[in-house]
């Protein structure tokens, strides 16, 4: 099975604590499985943080004979963590993500196949604007539109 998921931890707090450039160290998630073997797997966040985030991703085993298992989220420091797109699936599937905005009911962003996503901006009029893209390198935009419709032109003679 494949693990995928990101976090992110909230370090700007008054005390001055600030969040490191590389990885997070304050997180964790744990799989425990319940059944005949009783066995734990544990994940940390690695790879690079990316606009705040930072990824989980690991393949595991479901022990034979083990009916279920709980998922815990794990804050070992002294302020918030988000953990955001959680997804277990079988680790030679495809699977795809979709978020919709909740009032206009417009395509906000989509998740890949490796749980990174594709954001769609669009203007007060509804119109796709501009897509943007997460990558390991960060944000990036892909397309950008602008388009504005002509003003009547006065016939000047």
């Amino acid at each position: 099975m494949l693990f995928s998921a990101w976090v992110r931890e909230d370090c700007s707090d008054p005390l001055g604590v600030t969040c490191p450039d590389s990885t997070y160290t304050h997180n964790q998630i744990q799989l425990q499985f319940r059944g005949s073997n009783n066995s734990n797997i544990t994940f940390i966040p690695s790879g690079p943080i990316i606009d705040s985030w930072q990824r989980y991703e690991g393949y595991f085993i479901v022990p034979q004979g083990d009916t279920s298992v709980v998922l815990d989220f794990i804050n070992t420091g002294n302020y918030n963590i988000y953990f955001d797109d959680i997804r277990i699936q079988p680790f030679n599937a495809d699977m795809k993500s979709y978020v919709y905005d909740p009032v206009s009911l417009r395509l906000v962003s989509e998740l890949d196949a490796n749980n990174y996503a594709t954001f769609y901006e669009y203007d007060e009029e509804g119109t796709l604007i501009r897509t943007k893209a997460e990558t390991v390198q960060g944000i990036k935009t892909i397309t950008e539109t602008r388009s504005a419709k002509q003003k009547t032109i006065i016939n000047l003679q």
